[in-house]
């Protein structure tokens, strides 16, 4: 997952190797502030993470955490370090090493995590009523999607008014309507629905030539000596990828004529 609101990168203990737990950089044992400002999570200490991104391999340092939202967080320190261009229209993520630009293809949700939202007390909802009701939610902190249950669709008339919810300290809130002229009652522990993350998952965009786009593009910079407008410059081209592939030729079609009709008038001017 990347984050562009994490300043660092962070890791669970749980999608680590069973090795990785004496290759720990700093053993710490503290607890680190979310972006939320109230909760917070234990660290059991940093590593030197090695990351592959289709083919490329990436390192960056890491907090290892008993439990996140998601298996591996990537923030700005992992952003900024390999200079990430991420074009969310077209599913594209691309990251400069060892001098080169590398374009990746990203799946959302194709390895989504689920986390069922449950009931934490008894509740009874009036004839037309709607109730925020509490559920608690594996999660410390998260902005999720919620999809209601399939099987309390079937079976009550109930009707759920949330698509998403900010999950707080393992708890969040859903609001239930009952539209039917009785009151309805659900019991501790129902599953009122799951909640998922969005995870990326990477692979090579096999569509470009990276190796001609990279000869272009300096061959186009070549005259652009300033280093902090190199870079900028740079960073612009580099989010038009397909521009600079030119092994592939590109021809335009055009279902319009070209030519001027004048019927029966005469050209304005004449010589």
């Amino acid at each position: 997952m990347i984050d562009t609101d994490a300043n660092r990168t962070f890791i669970s203990i749980k999608a680590l190797d069973p090795s990785y737990g004496k290759m720990f950089v700093n053993k710490l044992h503290k607890c680190v502030s979310l972006a939320d400002g109230y909760s917070s999570i234990s660290v059991y200490g940093t590593l030197n993470l090695s990351i592959t991104m289709g083919d490329t391999s990436t390192s960056i340092k890491a907090f290892v955490f008993k439990e996140l939202c998601a298996d591996c967080i990537l923030g700005m320190d992992f952003i900024n370090k390999y200079k990430l261009i991420i074009n969310t229209e077209e599913k594209i993520v691309s990251l400069y090493n060892n001098y080169k630009r590398t374009t990746l293809k990203f799946d959302i949700n194709s390895n989504e995590k689920k986390y069922p939202a449950r009931l934490i007390n008894n509740i009874r909802i009036a004839p037309k009523q709607t109730r925020s009701i509490p559920v608690s939610i594996e999660l410390s902190s998260a902005n999720i999607v919620l999809r209601a249950s399939f099987k309390l669709q079937q079976r009550t008339p109930l009707l759920t008014l949330n698509s998403s919810l900010k999950v707080h300290d393992h708890a969040s809130n859903i609001s239930l309507y009952n539209p039917t002229n009785y009151s309805y009652s659900l019991p501790k522990g129902l599953i009122l629905g799951t909640t998922t993350i969005p995870a990326l998952s990477f692979k090579k965009n096999s569509t470009i030539d990276h190796e001609l786009v990279n000869k272009n593009i300096t061959n186009l910079m070549q005259h652009v000596t300033r280093p902090d407008r190199h870079e900028k410059i740079k960073s612009i081209l580099y989010q038009h990828l397909k521009l600079f592939d030119t092994s592939k030729s590109t021809i335009a079609t055009n279902g319009k004529p070209h030519s001027i009709k004048t019927l029966d008038h005469p050209p304005p001017t004449s010589k």
